[in-house]
This record gives structure tokens, sequence and C-alpha cells, in this order.
């Protein structure tokens, strides 16, 4: 009996043994494989690969391969292997952009645009040989992105309008839609992205009036709003945007009259008003945008007298004021413009300058 007992005992050490080998094993095997949300990412990018003709990209490096998510030609993805960033700008992306894209949870850039293009009267165009073309509509799914900090799609033929579920964006700073057909209004939900510093929107075809619920991004710097079709008086409440550093609504069909509480954006730096169909008198409050250092009022109906408060705009270097329908004496305290290098007066330029005091024209361009 005691000469089995150490052979039991040996049987089980030896099972023992067997048993964590067997599942040291399995760890190695499951380490191995791909976690399940990195494999729902991987096929994510499948799927916008094989939408956006993939296979003709510029640059493909590593898609559809085996290799980490992170080798693959414009993604990053964090310490767990999600992916964190999709940078593809000017890379030959064509079709339609997979609704498939927000089930990417943890995405923070996105960027399918184009970096340079130019636009006019006829449209715009990316100025990239290897240009992304992308068409059809924003999925609404983006707006499942609730990490997503920068959203880029400009530059492409984007149309449908501009998706209200974008709204849900609780942690976006910047929306660059610029230079897409989109066509359709402002969606009112843009006022919830309250972390947002940029919105650009320009070019894109948009109608309507301008949302005053934008009156709320408060921590915004920069909105573009240029070369649209919006209609309608402007917004008093774009005055609450205590952090806006420039102001582009050039370019459309706003009327009535300029909104006295544009004198509230005391950190504003460029304003530009032209091409529109405003009219009534410059407003005296003008004045307190004293870091102002462009302001293009030219194109629109605009009356009366140029305010002598514009004077205290000391740090202005170009005012474009032509065709308008201004007159009457043109105030002394302009003379304090001593940074002014473009004045915009069209024919009465020459009056004007002799009448404000050459001290401020040194460099003037006319």
């Amino acid at each position: 009996m005691t000469a089995v007992l150490p052979m039991v005992k040996l049987r089980a050490l030896v099972g023992s043994f067997a048993l964590v080998a067997v599942l040291s094993v399995g760890v190695a095997c499951a380490q191995e494989l791909p976690a399940p949300a990195e494999s729902s990412d991987r096929a994510t990018l499948m799927a916008l690969y094989n939408a956006t003709d993939g296979s003709n990209w510029a640059n493909n490096t590593n898609w559809l391969s085996d290799r980490p998510l992170g080798e693959w030609h414009g993604i990053t993805t964090g310490a767990d292997g999600r992916v964190t960033e999709l940078n593809l700008p000017d890379n030959q992306l064509s079709g339609s952009i997979p609704p498939h894209l927000g089930g990417l949870t943890h995405l923070l850039i996105v960027h399918l645009g184009n970096d340079f293009g130019a636009c006019d009267s006829g449209g715009c165009e990316p100025s990239s040989a290897t240009a992304n073309r992308l068409s059809g509509e924003i999925p609404s799914e983006l707006g499942n992105l609730s990490n997503l900090q920068s959203l880029n799609l400009n530059y492409n033929q984007l149309s449908e309008g501009i998706p209200s579920q974008l709204g849900n964006l609780p942690n976006l700073r910047s929306l660059d839609l610029f230079g897409n057909p989109l066509g359709g209004a402002i969606p009112s939900q843009l006022g919830d992205l309250a972390n947002l510093r940029e919105l650009d929107l320009g070019y894109s075809q948009l109608t309507g009036s301008i949302p005053s619920e934008l009156g709320g991004l408060t921590i915004l710097e920069r909105l573009e709003l240029s070369g649209n079709q919006l209609s309608g008086g402007m917004s008093p409440e774009l005055g609450n945007l205590d952090n806006l550093q420039a102001l582009d609504l050039s370019e459309n069909q706003l009327s009535g009259g300029m909104s006295p509480e544009l004198g509230n954006l005391a950190n504003l730096q460029g304003l530009s008003l032209s091409w529109n169909q405003l009219s009534g008198e410059m407003p005296r409050e003008l004045g307190n945008l004293v870091n102002l250092n462009r302001l293009d009022l030219s194109r629109n109906q605009l009356s009366g007298e140029m305010p002598r408060e514009l004077g205290s705009l000391v740090n202005l270097k170009s005012l474009g004021i032509s065709d308008n329908q201004l007159s009457g004496e043109i105030s002394p305290e302009l003379g304090n413009l001593v940074n002014l290098v473009v004045l915009a007066l069209r024919a009465i330029a020459f009056q004007i300058i002799l009448k404000i005091g050459l001290k401020c024209c040194h460099d003037l361009i006319v």
C-alpha cells in the first residue's frame, strides 16, 4: 500500500502539469487572435476600402493585410488596438462614405477631405492630382462617434444636406465641410456642439437663415459660412460668441441691418460681410472691435455716414466699404488708423485720403 501512494501522487502531479500546459497554450492562442472589438474595427475599415475604390487609392499600404491596424496607411490606434485616427486626405478616395464608419467609436480624428482647393461661382475644385472625390450623403451614423474631436470632409462632392445627427458629437472641436454641394439648411442641432472651436461650412450651397442656436457656441473661434445662399437677417445671437476671432458671412443673400451686437465680439480679428444685401447704417458698436485687423463690408446697400467710432480700430490693416450708398462727411478720427494698408473705397478714395490726413496712409493700397 505504501508503494502505490507515490504513484498516485506522481500521476496527480503529471496531470497538473498537463493541465497547466493546456491552459498556457490556450492563453497564448487567445493572445494571438484579434480581440472582438479590434476585429470589428478591421471589418469597418475593410468596408471603407471597398466602398471608396481602395485598390485605386494613391496609397493603400497594408490595407486588407493581417498587419496590425496601426500599420495600415493613415490609421492610428490606441494602446488597446482600437482605431483613433483616420487620416486619408488627398488619397484618391471615390464613391460613398459607408455608414459602418459610425461603428469606430474610439475615433478622435477623421480627415477624408483635401488639403487644398479653390472655389468660384461654378463651385469648388480640389487642387491635388490625387484629391478625394467622395460623393453621396454624409452618413447620419457619424453622429454615433461620441469621442470625435475633428471631422474634415472638405472639397469633396458630398450632397443631400448636413445630417442633424452631427449635433450629437459632444467632444467635437472642428467641423470642416467646406466646398461640398451639400444643399439644404444649417441644422439648428449644430448649436449643441458646446466644445466646437471651428465651424467651416463655406461654399456648400446652403440655404435658409443662420440658426440662432449657433449663438450658443460660446467657445467658437472661427465661423465660416461664405459662398452660400443664406438669406434673412443677421442673427443678434451671434453677438454671444465671445471667443470668435474670424467671422465670414460674405457672398450670401443676407438682408436687413447689421446687428449692433457684433460690437460684443471683443476678440474678433477678421469680419467679412461683403457681397450681401445689408442695408441701413453701419453700427457705431463696430468701434468696440479693437482687435480687428480686417473689415470688409463692400458690395452691400449700407447708407449714411461712416461712424467716427471706426477711428478706434487702431489695429485695422484692411478696410473695404466700396459699392455701398455711404454719404456725408468723413470723420477726422479715421486718421487714427495708422496701420491701414488697404482701403477699398473706389472712386472717392483719394478724396477721402486727403480728408482724413495722409498720416494713416504711408503704405496705402487703394
